[in-house]
């Protein structure tokens, strides 16, 4: 019996494994180069994403003012710090630095010398909150185009009983990332061809006989091909995040702990010499 067992397990195994590497070698996967710690390029595929596929897909996993913290509110931060910079050094004060002390300031800032007087009657944790104030905004501007809160959930703008009479399922997108890999969105969403024989006219080479239309055909149109894949680049790099917004912290902290393991090897290493003198000629002994 045992014998038996044994042999079907060895089975299932030989034919999971088969499976795995026929099916692996059924569509060849474009490389997608993505690079998670890219701002802009996270910006700009939030952006197409809430443009081009917010509409029909989810991401139940994620808000917008997680993003808004993420990719928007260290540019923010930035901006105001080299206006204050210019500002208490009596340099000249470019457009973007009044919109930059505007923010932090919560008022509209014309001059020099309101933004002087403002930097002595606001206190630190004041312009902190005014800058979260002025990302939210920026998020509302740019990526709510709906009746959404800037503290919402990012929902389709279909509603489920359409997008099941009209497509069958429209999958949240949270996990996609994860479950398919970047490789795989990037080029599913360069994939679509022509063909007269579908529904909406079009077809994919990833996944055969996808319900999706070509939503992204007028920026095929519209952009030159190196452009048109910096954009599914940039979707594939934002969907990247959205499955693991910690990635960007992880990846950072990664470094500085292998950074401190490594200074501290030296030192064990040079600890241990100094141990093993002992060990090696005793305390009794003079080295030769």
């Amino acid at each position: 019996m045992k014998k038996q067992l044994h042999t079907a397990l060895v089975a299932v195994a030989i034919l999971t494994f088969s499976f795995n590497v026929f099916a692996s070698t059924e569509v060849h996967l474009d490389y997608a180069n993505t690079d998670i710690n890219d701002k802009k390029s996270l910006q700009r595929g939030a952006k197409l994403f809430m443009n081009y596929c917010s509409g029909c897909h989810s991401i139940w996993f994620m808000r917008y003012n997680r993003i808004g913290k993420d990719l928007f509110l260290d540019g923010i931060i930035a901006a105001y710090e080299k206006a204050k910079v210019a500002a208490l050094s009596n340099q000249p004060l470019e457009h973007g630095d009044f919109v930059a002390l505007s923010r932090a300031f919560d008022n509209e800032i014309t001059n020099l010398d309101q933004a002087k007087s403002f930097f002595a009657k606001i206190s630190k944790e004041e312009i902190e909150k005014n800058l979260i104030k002025a990302t939210d905004k920026e998020v509302e501007k740019n990526l709510i185009f709906t009746d959404e809160k800037v503290g919402s959930l990012i929902t389709s703008a279909m509603p489920v009983s359409d997008a099941n009479q009209w497509f069958g399922n429209n999958p949240d997108l949270s996990l996609v990332s994860r479950s398919k890999g970047v490789d795989w969105i990037y080029s599913y969403l360069r994939g679509f061809y022509k063909d007269d024989s579908r529904v909406f006219g079009v077809n994919n080479h990833i996944l055969e006989n996808a319900s999706m239309p070509d939503v992204l055909w007028q920026l095929k149109q519209d952009k030159s091909s190196k452009e048109f894949d910096q954009d599914i680049r940039n979707i594939t790099n934002f969907l990247d995040y959205v499955g693991e917004p910690a990635k960007l912290v992880r990846f950072d902290l990664g470094i500085k702990v292998l950074g401190f393991l490594f200074i501290l090897f030296i030192f064990a290493y040079l600890l241990k010499k100094e141990y093993w003198k002992d060990v090696k000629y005793g305390k009794w002994r003079a080295k030769d």
